[in-house]
């Protein structure tokens, strides 16, 4: 009976984590956000991409005092200069307060014929397909900036992140792999690449990816010196991605305890405890995991999913009066896993 319950709980994770862990995980700050994993609450750390910098002091277009021809020296910075100005303007339509996306879209392209060499032109364009959500074609872009100028840091990142939001992880982790070559301290890149390989089904992979992360910021954060977006944040992501590698090794009590790290790191972050309380109920520590669902129900009492859980884990210890108060609370949220659970309760 008990191999039964866990199957059913672990479906209920993979087909509801996203749309509650999305809630709790998903946090809005400048220039970016978080991409929610529908494996429970690890996410791919992600920073809206800048536009491409402008290169100054290219000169002038201007003649010589007195006028005359212009010399083949001052054609040159006149074209340099209005090449400038067109990616200006494509960064500007991409800025604005309502971004002109399709403006932008047509001055980065002009830039890329003028130069069919600047990697930034193309860089530009990856960046209005990424903000449109057209993957196929930002990949396309940043990887012909990549072919241009392997060592163009910044397309790595967004690269990867559209390569995730299709589905491709493999390619994802490759692209992450080739940017630890120019950046081989940065710790965002490594919990990101555990991320992938989670995604991938690659599991060694990700839990040395994400140990790489953790070593890097440190365990309390003395270590930490990087100015990544939020310390806590790629923390907790990535002790959430050792701790999803490991459940799906079935290495529970190393799972668990990965995931009371971010639960320590982040004792608002209900995706933590969620987690918890899934590697906990696979490894039969079901008065853990009961504690650790109650606490995802305190921060996000309407979550489905959390009363569901729970209710299978009292179910697992015969406790049947808890379990019906658990279908009471659940079905007013989610009529479908009320009945599943009510079925178990007969």
């Amino acid at each position: 009976m008990k191999s039964t319950f866990l199957t059913a709980l672990v479906l209920l994770i993979l087909s509801t984590a996203s749309t509650g862990v999305a809630i709790a995980q998903r946090q809005d700050q400048a220039g970016g956000g978080t991409l929610p994993s529908e494996s429970g609450g690890a996410a791919l750390i992600f920073r809206k991409p800048e536009n491409p910098p402008l290169h100054t002091g290219s000169g002038s277009s201007s003649s010589k005092a007195g006028g005359g021809r212009l010399s083949v020296a001052a054609k040159a910075s006149a074209k340099v200069v209005a090449h400038e100005r067109v990616i200006a303007k494509a960064n500007a339509a991409r800025n604005a307060p309502t971004p002109r996306y399709s403006e932008a879209e047509e001055q980065y392209k002009i830039a890329a014929t003028d130069d069919p060499n600047d990697a930034r032109a193309q860089v530009g364009l990856g960046n209005v397909y990424l903000d449109q959500g057209r993957f196929n074609e930002s990949v396309a872009a940043y990887q012909q900036a990549l072919k241009l100028k392997p060592d163009y840091v910044d397309v790595y990142q967004p690269l990867a992140y559209s390569l995730v939001r299709l589905g491709k992880y493999d390619e994802a982790a490759a692209t992450l792999k080739q940017a630890l070559q120019y950046a081989a301290n940065n710790a965002e890149l490594y919990n990101n690449l555990a991320f992938a390989y989670v995604h991938a089904a690659r599991y060694p992979e990700a839990i040395e990816s994400a140990q790489q992360a953790i070593s890097l910021l440190g365990r309390t954060g003395e270590a930490y010196k990087q100015e990544l977006q939020v310390r806590k944040e790629v923390l907790s992501n990535a002790y959430k991605n050792l701790g999803n590698a490991y459940n799906e090794l079935k290495q529970y009590n190393e799972a668990a305890d990965a995931l009371k790290h971010a639960a320590e790191i982040e004792p608002g972050n209900a995706a933590a405890h969620f987690n918890l309380g899934l590697a906990l109920y696979n490894g039969r520590r079901y008065s853990e995991a009961i504690e650790a669902y109650k606490a995802v129900i305190q921060l996000k009492p309407n979550l489905a999913g959390a009363h569901y859980n729970l209710g299978l884990t009292y179910v697992a210890i015969n406790d049947k009066e808890s379990a019906r108060r658990e279908h009471e609370l659940l079905k007013p949220l989610n009529a479908g896993m009320a009945a599943q659970l009510q079925t178990l309760l007969k």
